[in-house]
């Protein structure tokens, strides 16, 4: 059985999001109505199957595999019941661990778009190493158990740690536990702050379940991430995910794809902008396409908003979707992309892909976004390149994704 979840966007009332009956969330737990700062997750396709905490105004972790290659189509949900609704923010950025793989480093780092509307959680700050027998709470959405299809509501229980290992917390039940659902969501020590997020656990969610620790993530992911998207780091013409984000000047949508945002400044001419942007009338902009955005150009998939590059142009495929108007189909078999009509590119099959894994019964995928900005030369002649301007906020952002 399945449920749907009507919500309303923090503009206007959102299409009603699935939860499947494939998640599974708390075991032995009771309805939380608290917790506000633990969120769920809904993916691409409208189905909420992840939890996140949120730690900082637009800042949140969660588990990387939770993580999917078009991490700007996930939304952070908020709310206690998702047959209540509730509110929607969009994902602006990830970043998943750099040494994340199926068995370890499983955290993840997420920007939102909007000022989260909770109290942040704090992160523990001390070694988890003191932390053996110690009893956490665990929240999550999704069933109560293996087979239910109560999924949706927010629950909450306890479990216990039994063992502290050098990336994780291996918990067991007391009497709760958390499960695949769950992943992403926090353990809540007793002062409330947030020691590890749920990776993994046994099949029947019976048995024991995985955290990947906070504490030793901070030096490699947490906080250069943190300083990476505070406010005012991002320079005119970087990729910008929130207002508020940019040193200077407004964060500015990009006219040909909605997914992408700059940052601009006032201008009255073109040399009032970097080399690569145009004045218009709202301020410094990129000519069209937008770096980034389809047909522009790229050197990899995790420039282009569509996970897309061929032939150093991002794309994507057309074989489920018609192309854009000034854009052509091409390609063979099952590789069919859509070029720019006077691009002069051919339809490759190489470029950057996300490589598929299975862990548990989770199917994950490795992908990623790099914040980078180039000028807009794809719709020329695709082997003249000369004239490509990149501009690289610091650090960088890669992803992986889950399908439980």
């Amino acid at each position: 059985m399945r449920r749907w979840l009507a919500t309303c966007a923090l503009a206007a009332c959102a299409s009603p999001v699935e939860t499947s009956g494939r998640t599974q969330a708390v075991t032995n737990a009771t309805p939380d109505n608290g917790d506000p700062a633990v969120v769920g997750l809904v993916d691409q396709t409208d189905q909420l199957g992840c939890t996140a905490s949120i730690i900082g105004p637009h800042t949140a972790i969660t588990a990387a595999h939770c993580i999917g290659t078009s991490e700007r189509k996930l939304r952070a949900f908020f709310g206690a019941d998702a047959a209540l609704g509730g509110t929607f923010i969009a994902v602006s950025d990830a970043r998943i661990h750099p040494l994340f793989d199926p068995g370890g480093h499983d955290i993840a780092m997420l920007t939102l778009r909007e000022e989260a509307p909770v109290t942040p959680l704090a992160l523990e700050t001390a070694a988890a190493e003191t932390l053996d027998g110690t009893t956490i709470r665990v929240v999550g959405y999704g069933i109560t158990g293996f087979g239910r299809s109560d999924e949706g509501m927010k629950r909450e229980g306890t479990a216990r740690i039994a063992a502290v290992q050098a990336e994780e917390l291996i918990t067991v039940p007391s009497p709760s536990l958390s499960c695949s659902g769950d992943s992403g969501g926090p353990a809540l020590l007793p002062a409330g702050t947030i020691a590890g997020v749920v990776s993994r656990g046994d099949s029947m969610c019976d048995d024991h379940a995985v955290y990947s620790r906070v504490d030793v993530s901070r030096a490699d992911l947490i906080d250069p991430y943190i300083a990476d998207t505070a406010p005012g780091t991002a320079s005119v013409g970087e990729r910008c995910l929130y207002e508020g984000h940019c040193d200077s000047g407004p964060c500015l949508q990009a006219n040909d794809d909605l997914e992408l945002y700059f940052c601009s400044r006032a201008c009255e001419r073109d040399a009032d902008c970097p080399s690569a942007m145009t004045c218009a009338a709202d301020g410094c902009r990129y000519p069209e396409p937008s770096p980034g955005a389809l047909g522009s150009s790229c050197d990899g998939d995790v420039e282009c908003t569509s996970h897309v590059c061929r032939d150093q142009v991002c794309t994507r495929n057309c074989l489920q979707e018609a192309c854009p108007t000034d854009f052509e189909c091409r390609g063979s078999g099952s590789s069919h992309y859509c070029f720019p009509v006077d691009s002069g590119c051919g339809c490759a099959s190489g470029g950057g892909g996300s490589a598929s894994l299975v862990v548990i019964g989770l199917v994950l995928f490795a992908g990623g976004v790099r914040r980078s900005s180039r000028s807009s030369s794809a719709r020329g002649n695709c082997s003249s390149r000369t004239s490509r301007a990149r501009t690289t906020r610091r650090g960088s952002s890669s992803a992986s994704a889950i399908s439980a």
